[in-house]
């Protein structure tokens, strides 16, 4: 289980700070679940690499991911 939580800390901290001008468009639902997957621990690195653009650039991608991982916590 330590592993995991280390995983999701190198995961978030590969991003840049956060900066103004963030999109805000919906989140389609492939990329939904895909989240829900990264939330549960699921996703395999090419996901990871996938999603991670839409979370950097997506507060409502962002959103979900924290909501995620605060219902599955």
């Amino acid at each position: 289980m330590e592993n995991d939580f280390e995983i999701l800390a190198t995961f978030l901290d590969s991003f840049e700070p956060e900066v103004s001008g963030r999109s805000s468009e919906p989140v389609s639902d492939d990329d939904a679940a895909l989240i829900g997957k990264l939330a549960a621990g699921e996703l395999s690195d090419a996901d990871r690499a996938r999603i991670a653009p839409l979370l950097a650039s997506n507060e409502n991608a962002m959103q979900q991911l924290v909501n995620a991982l605060r219902t599955d916590g």
